[in-house]
């Protein structure tokens, strides 16, 4: 599946809140028998995942299959006006490390800010808030390790860079046009 596949106006992560759902009947699923999947009223499989933690615990909840890709997760937590979306795209992208870091080096170097809504959007993302090595640390040397610990305090460095920057253009934007009104 291309990342143009993936339809942005269908829910590919469905969730409880504050614990509110805990069976798959709750959400309207029903097992498929024999398997470890469940179905929707249209047909769609879902697999059960504890997904997103907003404080209270990870939700319970399903992944709608077959599983998004990198390129169909990023394309989700960007551009999908669905909040679950947004939240489990942002919660899988953290098990494609190495394929993240190129993607937000890429989109930071390009960059001078970033506009409130990616801002937020990218929030979403663990490692954006929190300065750890996200990177495979089995078998290598300290230095190794060390060299991918200071890569992804960079990218979160300049997410905070890019985030305040965006702030400050939008507060001066606001105060010009008080200004002319």
């Amino acid at each position: 599946m291309e990342s143009e596949d993936i339809d942005i106006n269908a829910k590919h992560f469905i969730a409880s809140v504050r614990y509110n759902k805990s069976q798959p009947e709750d959400f309207g699923l029903t097992k498929v028998k024999g398997k470890e999947h469940y179905i929707d009223t249209e047909g769609n499989l879902w697999q059960n995942e504890y997904l997103w933690d907003s404080g209270w615990g990870n939700e319970y909840g399903f992944i709608k299959l077959p599983e998004p890709n990198f390129e169909q997760l990023w394309t989700l937590l960007t551009k999908s006006k669905i909040k679950e979306n947004v939240l489990g795209a942002a919660e899988l992208l953290n098990g494609y490390p190495k394929e993240l870091k190129d993607k937000l080096q890429e989109l930071f170097k390009n960059h001078k800010s970033i506009d409130r809504d990616l801002t937020k959007r990218l929030a979403h993302l663990e490692l954006l808030n929190h300065v750890t090595n996200h990177s495979e640390t089995h078998g290598k040397k300290y230095e190794e390790v060390n060299e991918d610990f200071q890569v992804w305090k960079k990218l979160k460095d300049d997410f905070d860079r890019l985030k305040t920057d965006s702030f400050i253009q939008q507060f001066k934007k606001t105060i010009t046009s008080k200004r002319e009104s």
